[in-house]
């Protein structure tokens, strides 16, 4: 957290972030059809793709068994789009990284694959929901 702080304090200009904008990727599915249609090497194309989805299936998965209102497919996916979308634009304005919406796609659909995972496991009695979860 530090860095982050010393960095907006001290390196951080806006005319530097309105320079950055131009690199944010606003095109849906334009990075993945370059990593698909690269000649890059497959582990970087895969680790790329697949970390963005299998990064936010934990949180679908775990959303719904924290907070009883994220128990809706549409509730927790929305949530995890939600927090994808802070990061990205995160990114954006700190120049920390680019802005991808492709980036936002795959993190939203891992957290849908964690959220079916999540209701597969209830209906087969693995997660109780009434266990652990908190009110929002």
């Amino acid at each position: 957290m530090g860095y982050i702080k010393n960095y907006l304090l001290h390196q951080y200009s806006w005319q530097a972030a309105k320079a950055h904008m131009h690199k944010a990727n606003l095109t849906p599915f334009a990075t993945i059809k370059l990593y698909w249609n690269s000649h890059l090497r497959a582990e970087y194309t895969v680790s790329n793709l697949l970390g963005n989805l299998v990064g936010f299936i934990p949180m679908g998965l775990l959303l719904p068994i924290l907070f009883k209102r994220l128990d809706h497919f549409f509730a927790a996916t929305f949530c995890v789009f939600l927090f994808s979308l802070a990061f990205e634009t995160f990114q954006l304005f700190t120049m920390l990284g680019v802005f991808d919406v492709d980036d936002l796609i795959l993190n939203t659909l891992g957290g849908a694959i964690g959220f079916m995972f999540y209701r597969t496991a209830t209906r087969l009695g693995i997660f109780k929901k009434e266990v652990m979860s908190y009110e929002l």
